[in-house]
């Protein structure tokens, strides 16, 4: 019912806004009905996960910031979400990898416009990594894996930042959704990869052999299966260039995918170096591309505006040239903490009582100043170039949020990294500016 009514008010809002919006094609009779009567109900997404928001989150900022950018034709898309699926890719750093956050904004947004599927998901945990806990990415074969931020690179890293080569000609990949997750079945699963890959077999969970079609194309090879599935073995026979990065799970059924590709340290020059996001991602037909990074690029020495601008720059162009109808979101890293070390000089007694001088080191914690001017940075590109921002360092509190955040056990330890409560807050409060987002006229 929930489902139903957040699509009656989408609807609503653009009968109002949008003339290319036809009512035949988006409004059944019994929606008009309801519609005409004024009785538009919105429905509180958010009740069925528990998460609540602290004072000193500023809720009145929790909003997109479209800076010009025409945001209808995505609510078009939720609208049409109950006939083909809408698909959002969101790209990041370790704050994306763990997929918490992520995590949490798409369950909400599933809750709301339905499950397509679990979407992306990567061979973290073979590139010897931390891996999202709902899928299973596994061989028993030997595999030699390269991560986004290795020094060098001896095999192509495609989109996904996780690459693994099979040490034989003939090997097998597990892919499936976790146990607790068994609402998330799929039907068909993309295998990205470089170089050719030829499926011999697919085996279910059961051990039972498979009716498949394999339906091969330059950079992924589709699997079609005969009947929902939450785990298939995949036996393949490849050539030496073979590398995979990832594969995406659907249930051919309409909703919302939401793919999470997330790379501990990354960067936006880190993302540029592949060269190929936004061609990788294009079979994800996203309507809609998140960029949350910015925050690796403030531990260091003070950073160059002008030239991180530019790296953003390279990475929405490579997005938009391969994927032109897809939206763009940047948002902003929000305030953290960087570690100090301070060595000091001190006179000790020694065993003879004879008395020396030696170094002790002692660790203490500051705001990083460098997260501001790149928060700025982020803010001004967006504007100077019509790309919508969500500026998620002064939703989570502004400047001295991350005292708020420490105090309510939000940060981890480390004071940059947040605990799975704070990810569990940040991933609500994305997803209730999404929904504004499609509620509110432009």
């Amino acid at each position: 019912m929930k489902r139903n009514v957040t699509r009656i008010f989408l609807t609503s809002l653009l009968l109002a806004s949008a003339s290319w919006v036809c009512a035949q094609d988006v409004v059944t009779e019994d929606d008009a009905t309801e519609l005409l009567s004024g009785t538009v109900i919105i429905p509180d997404e958010a009740d069925d996960i528990d998460i609540p928001i602290p004072s000193f989150i500023h809720k009145n900022a929790n909003h997109i910031i479209y800076n010009g950018a025409d945001w209808s034709k995505l609510r078009k898309a939720f609208l049409a979400s109950d006939a083909t699926p809408v698909s959002i890719v969101h790209i990041g750093d370790s704050h994306v990898q763990a997929d918490i956050s992520t995590g949490i904004t798409r369950e909400l947004l599933q809750y709301d416009f339905g499950n397509a599927g679990r979407g992306l998901v990567s061979p973290l945990k073979m590139s010897s990594t931390n891996q999202p806990s709902d899928y299973t990415f596994q061989s028993r074969n030997s595999w030699t894996p390269v991560k986004l931020m290795s020094p060098s690179w001896r095999q192509t890293v495609g989109f996904t930042g996780a690459s693994i080569r099979p040490v034989a000609s003939s090997s097998e990949l597990t892919i499936g959704t976790s146990e607790r997750d068994d609402y998330n079945p799929f039907r068909s699963l993309t295998i990205f990869h470089n170089g050719k890959f030829t499926v011999k077999s697919v085996t279910g969970e059961d051990g039972a052999k498979l009716d498949f079609r394999a339906i091969p194309s330059r950079d992924y090879t589709q699997i079609m299966l005969p009947s929902q599935q939450t785990k298939v073995t995949v036996d393949f026979a490849s050539s030496g260039d073979l590398t995979v990065f990832g594969a995406a799970l659907s249930g051919d059924r309409p909703g919302l995918f939401y793919h999470a590709i997330g790379n501990n340290g990354a960067a936006y020059e880190t993302y540029n170096r592949i060269g190929n996001v936004g061609a990788g991602i294009r079979p994800l037909e996203p309507n809609l591309v998140i960029i949350s990074l910015g925050t690796n690029e403030a531990f260091g020495r003070q950073p160059n505006v002008t030239a991180f601008k530019n790296s953003i720059d390279r990475l929405v162009k490579n997005i938009r040239t391969a994927n032109p109808d897809a939206l763009i979101l940047l948002t902003t890293p929000m305030e953290c903490h960087r570690s100090v070390t301070t060595t000091k000089k001190v006179r000790v007694k020694g065993k003879r009582g004879r008395r020396r001088t030696v170094n002790r080191t002692s660790r203490s914690y500051t705001v990083n100043a460098n997260i501001a001017p790149l928060r700025t940075a982020i803010l001004e590109y967006g504007k100077d170039n019509g790309i919508a921002v969500y500026d998620w360092y002064e939703v989570a509190g502004g400047r001295g949020a991350s005292s708020s955040w420490i105090s309510q056990n939000l940060f981890a330890k480390d004071r940059v990294h947040h605990t799975h409560k704070g990810y569990n807050l940040e991933g609500r409060l994305l997803y209730e500016a999404l929904m504004d987002a499609l509620r509110t006229n432009d």
